[in-house]
C-alpha cells in the first residue's frame, strides 16, 4: 500500500499525472492533491478521475506498477 497524489496542474498535453509518495517527480506540496492509500496505481487513477472529474489522468512514468 502506498500514498498517492495527483498534480493540480496538467502537463503540456492536458494530462493530470498520478504519483506514488516516493516518486522522484512528485510535485511540491503546494501543487499536489492527496488521493489516498492504494495497493496499486490503477485504483489511484480511478479515484483521481472521480475526485477531479477529469478523464485525462495517467500514472507518472516512474510510478507504473
Amino acid at each position: 500500500m502506498q500514498y498517492y497524489y495527483s498534480s493540480k496542474n496538467p502537463d503540456s498535453l492536458g494530462v493530470i499525472r498520478v504519483h506514488a509518495e516516493k516518486c522522484r517527480e512528485l510535485p511540491d506540496v503546494l501543487t499536489r492533491i492527496y488521493l489516498g492509500i492504494f495497493p496499486n496505481s490503477s485504483l489511484a487513477i480511478s479515484t483521481a478521475k472521480e475526485k477531479l472529474q477529469l478523464t485525462k489522468v495517467r500514472v507518472c512514468n516512474c510510478c507504473v506498477d
